[in-house]
């Protein structure tokens, strides 16, 4: 996808680009795209532009991510590979504006949902078949509503933009309202509902379908607490007559490079890998470096920067097989065995230890196990600990510990839980399901845990870490936005 992103940047030229040196120039008079978007190829390759974004995993998914949802929090820490101090400054909770790994974020955020204001701008005028435009449209959409849901959960109110900026001289937004931007995503997931298809065709895999804006959009009622209407969209999933999408049998082998595509990755990030670019999911950078001996001689090239804390790894039950998936303290790539402390394994592909920059492994986002918990932890609010919600989370329970999923068994089950006991509950199952799939942040300023559960294990995180700073860059540069409190 990469060429394709190359041609979308000429497409996307009069797009909101945040913070780029040219937008300092003041540059004089408009800019236009009338004279591309013409045909059905260049509706798709608008949409591809944005789905490129997301695959552009050092800024975003998965690392750009990491770095503020799961480094900093009880999950993960700086190995001895990281050699930028503003990495360690968001491992100690002493980051501040000055920042360039929120920089690259924040501008990779806003630079791919200016792919898609793009894209659902410019598609609408092109004359082909009316069901398919909608469908890319909704595509779009979905990719938009997504990126301001990490934004608003990471910053709060942010600028919203929701078109194309032809005039550069009008680019300088304030903050919207947190209200207003999840308004805003929920129409755009609403739209995809309405538009998208169920089930993507083996020649259409990657992308957004309804069953992902469903998700999605539960996930989003959930953040925002309209319980019910989170209880209400996961329900169609968990109801769909479809067998396309459930909890596979294996944890273990839903990350296995022969199951990218499996039916509990709801949505996923697509990760091509052997194309000899390094356009595959990256491995070194959470591999122990210098460990794992070569059978041709020399070691694995990993550099031990991103690696869980021993606590996480020591926080699992005897017998959770999401454990020994979840991280390895032992590998032999054929030159003998060789242990270390432990490092990531989620996402290992063995079948390019040589070439680590060309993992094929898929990226997930949204997983039916998180749609099962977010239906129980709605529930939960709204009613306690009912039946119902009790089965949601055993289903998860059960495959974690090797049982019949759809089989109730007194080892792993629970039951006679109070509401408060159940909350604790799912956030613990959340934490053993998605390590390294970055929602530890997110699930625990949803739950207004953060500060006591980081604090308590010695993280010393202060009151307005709960958000983190707009890039200096970005104040400077946009005279409208104001700083998040008691950054300096």
């Amino acid at each position: 996808m990469r060429h394709l992103y190359i041609i979308a940047i000429v497409f996307l030229f009069g797009g909101f680009l945040s913070c780029t040196d040219f937008l300092e120039e003041n540059p004089k008079g408009t800019l236009t795209d009338a004279n591309f978007y013409k045909t059905e190829a260049d509706a798709e390759a608008a949409v591809v532009a944005a789905y490129d974004g997301l695959n552009d995993q050092w800024n975003i998914y998965f690392r750009g991510i990491y770095l503020l949802a799961e480094l900093p929090t009880d999950n993960a820490e700086c190995g001895i590979g990281v050699a930028n101090a503003q990495i360690w400054a968001l491992d100690g909770y002493t980051h501040g504006p000055v920042n360039d790994r929120i920089q690259v974020l924040y501008q990779s955020l806003y630079q791919t949902i200016s792919n898609a204001n793009v894209a659902v701008d410019n598609i609408a005028g092109i004359d082909f078949n009316q069901q398919k435009k909608e469908r890319l449209i909704g595509e779009a959409r979905f990719v938009r509503a997504l990126l301001y849901f990490n934004l608003v959960r990471l910053f709060g109110g942010v600028p919203l933009e929701l078109h194309q900026v032809s005039d550069l001289n009008n680019v300088s937004l304030a903050k919207s309202s947190v209200e207003d931007i999840y308004k805003q995503i929920i129409e755009d997931l609403k739209y995809g509902q309405q538009h998208l298809d169920d089930v993507n065709s083996s020649s259409n895999r990657g992308r957004a379908t309804s069953i992902a804006a469903t998700g999605l959009l539960a996930k989003v009622y959930l953040t925002i607490g309209e319980n019910e209407n989170a209880r209400i969209e996961a329900k169609k999933i968990i109801d769909y007559a479809g067998t396309e999408y459930g909890l596979l049998e294996s944890y273990y082998d839903m990350f296995t490079p022969e199951n990218r595509y499996n039916k509990e990755f709801i949505f996923a990030v697509q990760n091509k890998g052997y194309t000899g670019t390094a356009n595959g999911f990256a491995l070194a950078l959470f591999l122990p470096r210098a460990t794992i001996p070569l059978p041709g001689g020399g070691e694995v090239n990993g550099n031990s920067a991103d690696v869980p804390t021993e606590e996480f790894y020591n926080s699992f039950k005897s017998g959770d097989t999401r454990r020994d998936r979840t991280f390895f303290t032992q590998y032999d790539a054929g030159a003998g065995l060789v242990t270390f402390r432990p490092h990531w394994y989620k996402f290992f592909d063995p079948s390019v230890i040589a070439n680590l920059g060309e993992g094929t492994l898929n990226y997930p986002v949204i997983r039916y196990a998180d749609i099962l918990l977010t239906y129980a932890e709605a529930i939960n609010e709204l009613n306690g600990p009912t039946p119902e919600a009790c089965e949601a989370v055993n289903k998860v329970r059960r495959r974690a510990y090797g049982k019949n999923i759809d089989t109730g068994d007194p080892s792993t089950d629970i039951s006679g839980l109070s509401k408060e006991q159940f909350q604790d509950i799912i956030l613990d199952e959340r934490r053993w399901e998605f390590g390294f799939e970055n929602h530890r942040w997110f699930d625990l300023v949803r739950t207004g845990k953060l500060l006591t559960v980081l604090r308590a294990k010695g993280l010393n995180i202060n009151d307005h870490n709960i958000l983190f700073p707009f890039p200096q860059r970005e104040i400077d540069t946009n005279k409208n936005l104001v700083q998040n409190p008691d950054y300096k």
